[in-house]
């Protein structure tokens, strides 16, 4: 009986507990600030503890009404502690080992409102001291000096342990990229020189055995697994017997392999069951598809500079006479800006000349191979013909395109390395010269160097791009340059295109990203003039992935060059020979699906280097939204003129709807 009283009157008390606890008033958190940080910022310190401020008011009301955003956010005692820990945590990663804490808080009880303050004391920061590396005496020498260069530790840097953490991670794939197969790291225990304000570094790593390669064995599966020869994958495979495991060649061999098309699965392991003293086999295993494939495409895409839509269709035909080439052959068209077009027009007056439908035809056929002249060499060679229908002009290339990409290490600066031979015919059609034609067969030597340190494709927060494009071309006898029926010389010319674009994180979840870009762009005519440079070879600016103020290709040179005898109707119709163009944008995505983008295009082209005038120089400002597909990011681009050279008048004093271009893309602009 007593039993029953004593459980009677615990839940009593606890729903009384719960009953209390539930009628507790909620104070929000209006405010959260930081004092006495200088060397690490408010929104760092943010994202490293529990508490949050109340978002600003557009946001609670969104979470109200659509549950998109966070909404208020309340005031925790409990969460104090844990974020004097966290922020002491934080502090000493990044070297401030005497860091001091406190806080205060100021309550409104009107108005249930808290505002919350950290002091920090950060002190002195600590550099790099000493470096011992352990567990390393069976490495070679000069696999030590490789792991001390990839740690860089500096005594004259600052200790940073996040980036001390990337370089171990980069210090352990060195062992795994030389045979040691089990290297693992193991610890960093960090001894603090108080007298001379220092943190000596005390890593461990664990090698393990030195393996080579002693058998590459295939396993084959899928429908045209009899169809392909087992000596051709170990080919390809890039190894040999006697080569040192290598993690990340296997890696990059095992991209190589699955680029021939041959595989709709393709992995390359090493088997750590089957190793033999020294001795490691190495396994292909791969699931091999059809050797004929025919499919139907929807296209989407920015060439031009524009939005396209379009059908195509694709024949492909593997191991193509052996040695896993690839035979590819290919159509498509495209519909330019199809947002404008009057498809109610199109069949009552579509021709050739017609500028109605703008757009593109293009039909190819590419055989590729890779591991060329047993090399790691990818080839390719495609002809094609491509058909440009524009406003000003319509130009129909032929043409044949060599190209040879090698693989280039991926922690060197130049990372992207190729070479083109290419000759074309271009037929130009001019329609600012009464249709005037101008032909010309062109032999073009050329090469891309790219370097890219971006942390990803679709969305890239911090890194960079580089690259450079160098061509020389020169002009074919027994061509015509025919402009409203007068001869011009043709032209010996160089090109070379330079773009670099940067980005950088804002805040730790990578969310809010400040994005740049510049470019630029010069043609040098060794022989001849410009009329003698083939259309498709000189500068455009505007677009969906140009200054998004204007329209695809519509920033062209305001002048063109005095031909004798000849009136020029309407706009010029080639691009430039000096090309600018740069782009600032900051871009935010949330609910991992969804972002927003603001951004400024400016840029324009010249005829010369010497024609570049600061005042020549479009200026774009706008907005767009993106959707993060998994294949590419899906944007709505909405830009206007902010500076005009060819209209100067500010941008609050013409008409909106006649200064904004909308632009829909896919993919990021850079």
């Amino acid at each position: 009986m007593r039993l029953k009283y004593l459980i009677l009157i615990f839940f009593l008390s606890l729903n009384c507990l719960l009953l209390a606890q539930s009628t507790e008033e909620k104070y929000e958190l209006k405010s959260l600030d930081f004092e006495g940080n200088e060397e690490i910022s408010s929104t760092a310190l943010e994202y490293q503890i529990y508490s949050q401020e109340s978002p600003w008011w557009f946001w609670k009301i969104l979470h109200s009404i659509t549950g998109l955003a966070r909404g208020v956010s309340y005031y925790d005692s409990t969460n104090i502690p844990k974020d004097m820990e966290a922020l002491k945590e934080y502090y000493n990663a990044n070297g401030f080992f005497n860091a001091q804490f406190s806080y205060s808080t100021e309550v409104d009880t009107p108005s249930k409102q808290v505002s919350l303050t950290y002091f920090i004391k950060e002190n002195s920061r600590s550099d790099y001291g000493k470096l011992m590396l352990y567990g390393l005496k069976s490495v070679p020498e000069f696999l030590k000096e490789e792991i001390f260069s990839d740690l860089g530790v500096d005594t004259t840097n600052n200790f940073d342990q996040q980036l001390l953490l990337i370089n171990i991670d980069r210090s352990t794939n060195t062992l795994l990229n030389n045979g040691y197969m089990f290297a693992k790291y193991d610890s960093t225990i960090v001894l603090r020189d108080t007298v001379k304000n220092r943190a000596n570094l005390n890593i461990y790593y664990s090698p393990g055995k030195r393996y080579t390669i002693d058998s590459l064995i295939v396993n084959k599966s899928g429908e045209g697994a009899d169809l392909v020869d087992g000596q051709l994958l170990r080919d390809i495979s890039g190894f040999n017997i006697g080569d040192y495991y290598d993690l990340d060649k296997i890696r990059t061999n095992q991209l190589r392999m699955y680029r021939t098309g041959l595989f709709n699965t393709i992995t390359l392991t090493g088997i750590e069951s089957d190793t033999v003293d020294y001795h490691v086999p190495l396994k292909i295993d791969g699931n091999i598809g059809l050797m004929n494939e025919l499919s139907p495409e929807i296209i989407l895409n920015n060439q031009q500079n524009a939005f396209n839509v379009g059908l195509g269709a694709t024949y492909v035909r593997k191991n193509f006479l052996g040695n896993a080439r690839k035979l590819t052959v290919s159509s498509s068209f495209g519909i330019q800006d199809i947002y404008q077009v009057n498809f109610g027009e199109i069949f009552k007056k579509f021709s050739f000349r017609d500028t109605t439908l703008l757009g593109y035809f293009d039909s190819r056929i590419t055989v590729e191979q890779p591991y060329l002249f047993g090399r790691n060499i990818f080839g390719t060679w495609e002809n094609y013909i491509t058909i440009n229908k524009q406003r000003t002009y319509n130009n129909t290339l032929y043409g044949s395109k060599l190209t040879f990409e090698f693989e280039m290490p991926r922690y060197t600066f130049v990372n992207f390395l190729s070479a083109f031979y290419n000759i074309e015919q271009s037929n130009e059609i001019y329609r600012t010269f009464n249709d005037s034609l101008s032909t010309k067969l062109i032999s073009a030597i050329g090469l891309n160097i790219g370097s890219t340190t971006v942390d990803s494709l679709l969305y890239p927060s911090r890194g960079y791009n580089f690259s450079i494009q160098v061509e020389e071309a020169n002009i074919l006898p027994y061509t015509i340059t025919k402009i409203a029926g007068k001869e011009f010389n043709d032209a010996l010319f160089y090109k070379i295109l330079a773009t670099h674009s940067f980005y950088l994180s804002l805040n730790q979840k990578r969310t809010a990203v400040l994005a740049v870009k510049n470019k630029i762009g010069h043609i040098q005519a060794y022989y001849g003039d410009y009329s003698g440079i083939p259309i498709n070879r000189t500068f455009y600016a505007g677009g969906s992935n140009s200054i998004r103020g204007w329209r695809a290709n519509e920033l062209v040179p305001k002048n063109s060059p005095v031909i004798q005898g000849i009136t020029r109707q309407g706009p010029n119709v080639k691009g430039g020979t000096f090309l600018y163009e740069g782009s600032t944008e900051f871009r935010y995505r949330f609910l991992h699906y969804y972002g927003i983008a603001f951004f400024a295009d400016y840029g324009n082209t010249w005829l010369n280097y010497d024609q570049f005038r600061f005042d020549d120089i479009a200026v774009a400002v706008g907005f767009g939204f993106r959707y993060y597909t998994l294949v590419a990011p899906i944007r709505i681009d909405f830009g206007f003129k902010f500076y005009d050279p060819a209209d100067k008048r500010f941008i609050f004093d013409k008409k909106v709807f006649s200064n904004f271009v909308f632009n829909f893309g896919i993919g990021e602009a850079f």
